[in-house]
């Protein structure tokens, strides 16, 4: 089947062709048809930050478990583009969400017993990340929280918002200090 012959096949020929697991037109749909929204979720979601070939790659395990199951639950009252973008961007949303969550769970407090030098050193790393934040005011919230130990009712009182709103900027915060940390990784 040629690209040309591709590109009019209906809804219900692409999603038979994923569930009966035709090569053509899985990689034809997941490199041809979704591109633009890979694009718009590596943009929008990830910053720029994930390689296209490990979203398509996770996407399509996720899409592939338990036999198709999510797009055996297509059921044709939209676009599959449109149900595809709605899936996909709940997917990744949840999994930045996850990543988010994760690194909330890592703290940047220094064990107690390590070597007072190192205690500085890891200091300084931490104010010279913070500083490399683009939105100040999650730098602010950062530094607060998580070096002067401030409470959280205090630092939202402080900055004239609700705790919950300070909790979503602290999820916020910490994905673009992750952001950070993870570009200094690839440049070392």
């Amino acid at each position: 089947m040629s690209t040309k012959d591709k590109t009019i096949l209906s809804d219900e020929k692409l999603v038979e062709g994923i569930l009966s697991n035709d090569e053509q037109i899985i990689r034809y749909f997941f490199f041809r048809v979704c591109t633009p929204l890979f694009d718009y979720i590596i943009k929008n979601i990830f910053n720029d930050n994930v390689e296209k070939d490990e979203l398509i790659n996770e996407f399509y395990l996720y899409l592939r478990e338990n036999e198709w199951y999510k797009v055996r639950q297509f059921n044709y009252r939209s676009k599959l583009t449109t149900w595809t973008q709605v899936v996909a961007i709940r997917f990744f949303q949840k999994k930045r969400n996850r990543m988010i969550e994760k690194q909330n769970e890592t703290t940047l407090y220094m064990k107690e017993g390590y070597d007072p030098q190192e205690k500085v050193i890891s200091r300084m790393d931490i104010e010279r990340m913070l500083s490399e934040m683009s939105n100040k005011r999650y730098q602010e919230i950062i530094y607060s929280l998580f070096i002067e130990d401030t409470a959280p009712k205090e630092l939202a009182e402080k900055l004239g918002i609700t705790v919950d709103n300070l909790y979503n900027m602290k999820r916020r915060a910490m994905w673009q200090l992750a952001q950070l940390i993870g570009k200094e990784g690839r440049n070392v």
